[in-house]
């Protein structure tokens, strides 16, 4: 999902003015926290999730492409130990999630943080 994306922000970075892209970024982050607000399915925060940090990424690189690199690298280490954690939950929705203390103690508090 973010590799696409990141590829053209890379090859349009020296060719656009940074205007655009704080544009962009900021267009892209409120579309995909207000979209996330209202969702109850896992599956569909986690869209919307990706929606608005594509748009801090764009705007990141504006300022420094080190730093996008950077917070590319993190936002996939904590996307994947979510993914991972609901799959092994087995959680498609918030409501699932609630059971998941029962079931391990561990895995709920690494979803937590994650």
């Amino acid at each position: 999902q973010k590799i696409a994306p990141m590829s053209l922000i890379f090859l349009t970075m020296n060719n656009l003015s940074p205007s655009i892209f704080l544009l962009m970024g900021l267009l892209s982050s409120l579309v995909g926290g207000w979209g996330g607000l209202n969702q109850t399915q896992t599956r569909k925060i986690m869209a919307y999730s990706s929606i608005a940090h594509l748009g801090w990424m764009a705007t990141i690189s504006s300022i420094m492409t080190n730093i996008l690199i950077m917070n590319l690298l993190i936002y996939l280490i904590m996307t994947t130990s979510v993914f991972l954690s609901l799959i092994i939950s087995k959680s498609k929705t918030i409501q699932d999630t609630t059971s998941t203390w029962t079931l391990s103690p561990t895995l709920t508090i690494i979803m937590l943080l994650s």
